[in-house]
């Protein structure tokens, strides 16, 4: 991470990504020897492993982000920074959808896109935003992950939410991935490696019940804001 600098004049402040955990992602792509990633979130951590791969063959970096406003931001930093990765951006806004037997919010995204356009060497997770939920993405894109592969979810000390989510995961994945928390870096990042495809486990009924109804809960403050 020491060897991966961010610099002052490109980094643009609270709503972008902590600046150890874009070193984190950085030195963890150029580890990796990755050449495909998916993100959901954008911001500067796009740039920054957008430059990681950028030298690589056939390197390709989707970036997914249900606010257009944040998604216009990022390609705007990337496109005036003369990076020549391939990087392609996506705005798809958050839709109510069953995953794993939970009503939970989920990108509204063509089917069978991102299964079409991986395998994924590694996915970040940093969205949505405004705490409505990132359960899904994590069941999204599962089979598109290569085994050997990693997701990282950002924020990943917050015991409410995504403490939650790895449990969960966790829980219905079992030996087919293993998470290891990072609680020092930035807010706490969650590496999670997948050995194998399976297929998630259902949980209990009385926790499927009241993630659904958290997840109306926040469809409903969702379409308040006015924002899809």
């Amino acid at each position: 991470m020491d060897k991966v600098p961010v610099s002052r004049l490109e980094y643009p402040g609270s709503w972008a990504l902590d600046p150890a955990s874009c070193r984190f992602l950085a030195a963890f792509v150029r580890a990796l020897g990755a050449t495909r990633i998916l993100e959901f979130g954008s911001g500067f951590s796009t740039l920054m492993m957008a430059r990681e791969i950028a030298a690589v063959q056939d390197n390709y970096l989707l970036s997914i982000d249900d606010s257009p406003r944040y998604s216009a931001m990022a390609k705007e930093a990337f496109d005036g920074s003369g990076c020549q990765a391939r990087v392609e951006f996506r705005v798809a806004p958050l839709r109510p959808k069953f995953a794993n037997s939970k009503l939970l919010l989920s990108y509204s995204l063509p089917e069978g896109l991102i299964g079409a356009l991986g395998p994924f060497d590694l996915v970040l997770i940093d969205a949505p935003h405004h705490d409505y939920g990132r359960e899904a993405v994590f069941y999204d894109v599962f089979q598109a992950v290569a085994p050997g592969g990693y997701i990282v979810l950002d924020d990943a000390n917050r015991e409410g939410m995504e403490k939650k989510y790895v449990r969960s995961w966790d829980a219905a994945y079992g030996q087919a991935i293993q998470p290891v928390l990072l609680e020092g870096i930035g807010n706490g990042l969650c590496v999670i490696e997948k050995f194998s495809d399976a297929s998630p486990a259902a949980p209990p009924f009385a926790d499927a019940v009241l993630t659904s109804l958290k997840t109306v809960r926040n469809l409903t403050r969702l379409l308040l804001r006015g924002e899809h």
